[in-house]
């Protein structure tokens, strides 16, 4: 039999490493300013995309250029 006390217990466990100011069981997320409340995580030294395609692409060629003439 399951202990009565058990029932009357918290099932949130408490915040790791500070306050958590967001309770999950009846606040709902806010869309309308989901960018103001998320952290943006911008990469300048990113390469461009068609860089990023010639790189894929060469290392491929080089790689069958290799296995056929070497």
């Amino acid at each position: 039999m399951a202990d009565p006390d058990a029932r009357d217990a918290e099932t949130v466990p408490p915040p790791i490493g500070g306050e958590n100011n967001l309770n999950m069981n009846n606040e709902r997320l806010d869309c309308e300013n989901l960018d103001e409340m998320t952290e943006r995580l911008i990469n300048p030294d990113r390469p461009a995309f068609p860089s990023v395609l010639l790189r894929f692409f060469g290392n491929i060629f080089v790689d069958c250029f290799r296995a056929i003439f070497a």
